[in-house]
This record gives structure tokens, C-alpha cells and sequence, in this order.
């Protein structure tokens, strides 16, 4: 699809993610439609005169009716992102990510929506394997689907599937792995990346939960958007679900000594017991990433973190 002229809707478009996403809209000549409930998001993320902003709830039929209306193209970021939260209340979790997912998705297909492309993510659990392919079964192993959060995010993946195959709305699933840049703040207690930062430059000591050894694979917000945009632009992705991330893996332990490093502040790293919902490991597969969309993460992560330290400093987040 040529973005140029389309109408793009933005859920969660106020956040972190779905803001990135909404000021590349913009440079590609899309017109931009961002639905949002605030409870997150943050309205000085968006440029204000350039969108058009609806505040409102993905669980709520009227705000999604009247947010789809003459769309071209969604990109649906808004969810409930926090694993902890989701085991504390899986039915809130569930009300947001899944079935706020499907009241998008169906109210799109009613008015014609072009393409629907989905932020997914935590979906492999402790995938027993190095590298972690798009096809790796997430509901029929045991390592698999963690949390509340991981189910309800395969939910919707899963409607997804169906209105492309069986209503012919054309759906991309996109797997995020562990997302990190500017305009990443605190809300929850998800986000290594920024919490690690944020304490050090506070000068606090930076807590790891076990013994540091897990590791994430950590992708750059702008790589993150560039998968988005290819996976938009591209016919051949209608269908399909995606990798995104850089295919390196990075401990928590290495995490914390470069975000010291970035911050160049010496902060005592301190230890302690392990938390519930939380995998091993993740290292993406790009392979069809790379075959389909083109897509190749050029940010490396000691450059994205100098690049998140300056905007912390520059916010005074």
C-alpha cells in the first residue's frame, strides 16, 4: 500500500510506540488519525496540529466506530503492557488486549478498512530454541505463554488470522521483542531499559530481579517503526506474522553495564529475587522478516541508548 494520502489510524498513537509510528505517518504523506484513552499516553508526544486526535477507549464500541470511519490502514498499538499487571487482573487484560483487539478489528472490516497490522509481543515464553522463528508452536508447549498478558496478545493475534483468511481483511502480525527509546517512561514495572536508565541517572542503584543472567533481544524504537512501515507498504505481508527485533541477545546483567556506561554514572547494581511471568531467553529469527519485508534493524544497542540517555536528559523525564 502507498501510505501517501491514505488515512492511517494509530491506536495508542499517544504512547511511546504508536507516537514514533504517527510521526513517520506523517513524513510518508499518510493523514493521521489517532485513537487514545490518555491513561498512558501522553498528548505532548503528538503533533497536535497535524493529527487528528480522538481520546477514547478500544473496549468502547462507539469510540472504535467512530475512529475507523474512512480509514485506509490501522496500526493498533493500544494494550494493557504490563506481564505483572496481567496476573494480577487477567479480565482487565483481557478486556483490553483481546477484546478491545476484536471491537477494532470488526468494526474495520464493517467500514472497509484496507489493511490491520497488530503490535504482538511475549508470546514465546522459554521457547526452547536459540533462535526463536515466527512458526514455533506458542499453544501446544509448556514453555510457552507465561502470563495472562502472552494469552491474551495470542488471542488476538489468532482473530487476526481469521479475518484475513476467512473475511478477507488483510492483517499483519507484528512480534515485538523487548522495544526501547525515546519517549519510554515508567508506567509500569515493564521496560528494563528505561527503568535501568532512569535510576542511574537519578544515581539510585539499579535492581535486577535473579542473578541478571536472562537475556532479552533488544530493538530500537525507529527500527520498530521501519518494520511497521515495510510491513504496511508490503502486499505480500498480508497474513503473515513477523519478527521484530535485532536477532542478538543481550543478558540483564550486560544491559545494566551499558546503560552505566551510557549514562556515565557509577550506580551499585543490587540483586534480588526472581519475579513471576518472566522468561529466559529471546533472540529473534529475522529470516522472514528479512525475505518479506526487507527488514534489517540498523540501530545497535550502545548507540540506541546514547540516543535514549540524551532524550531523558533533554525531557527531564
Amino acid at each position: 500500500m502507498d501510505l501517501n494520502g491514505k488515512l492511517a489510524l494509530v491506536t495508542g498513537g499517544a504512547g511511546f510506540i504508536g507516537s514514533h509510528i504517527t510521526d513517520r505517518l506523517l513524513r510518508e504523506g499518510a493523514r493521521v488519525r489517532v485513537l487514545d484513552n490518555l491513561s498512558s499516553g501522553n498528548p505532548d508526544n503528538l503533533n497536535l496540529a497535524e493529527i487528528d486526535l480522538h481520546q477514547g477507549d478500544v473496549r468502547d464500541d462507539g469510540d472504535v466506530r467512530k475512529a475507523v470511519e474512512g480509514v485506509d490502514i490501522v496500526f493498533h498499538h493500544a494494550a494493557q503492557i504490563n506481564p505483572a499487571r496481567a496476573v494480577e487482573n487477567p479480565l482487565e487484560d483481557f478486556e483490553i488486549n483481546a477484546r478491545g483487539t476484536v471491537n477494532l478489528l470488526w468494526a474495520s472490516f464493517q467500514v472497509g478498512v484496507k489493511k490491520f497490522l497488530m503490535a504482538s509481543t511475549n508470546v514465546y515464553g522459554n521457547a526452547d530454541m536459540e533462535v526463536i522463528p515466527e512458526h514455533y508452536p506458542t499453544l501446544s508447549t509448556r514453555e510457552s505463554l507465561l502470563s495472562p498478558y502472552a494469552a491474551s496478545k495470542v488471542c488476538g493475534e489468532a482473530y487476526l488470522k481469521v479475518f484475513n483468511d476467512e473475511l478477507g481483511l488483510d492483517t499483519v502480525r507484528l512480534r515485538y521483542f523487548n522495544v526501547y527509546g525515546p519517549r519510554q517512561t515508567i508506567k509500569s514495572e515493564s521496560g528494563a531499559v528505561a527503568i535501568f536508565t532512569l535510576r542511574a541517572l537519578a544515581e539510585k542503584p539499579i535492581i535486577i530481579f535473579g542473578a541478571g543472567t536472562r537475556t532479552r533481544d533488544f530493538v530500537y524504537v525507529g527500527d520498530v517503526v521501519e518494520a511497521n512501515i515495510r510491513a504496511a507498504r508490503e502486499d505480500a505481508a498480508a497474513g503473515g506474522v513477523f519478527n521484530v527485533g535485532t536477532g542478538i541477545e543481550t543478558s540483564i546483567n550486560q544491559l545494566a553495564e551499558q546503560v552505566i556506561e551510557a549514562v556515565g554514572a557509577r550506580v551499585p547494581v543490587e540483586h534480588r529475587g526472581e519475579r513471576s511471568a518472566d522468561f529466559m531467553s529471546a533472540r529473534a529469527d529475522l529470516a522472514l522478516s528479512k525475505k518479506v519485508l526487507g527488514f534489517e534493524p540498523k540501530v545497535q544497542l550502545a548507540e540506541g541508548l546514547r540516543a535514549y540517555v540524551e532524550w531523558c536528559r533533554q525531557s527531564g523525564v
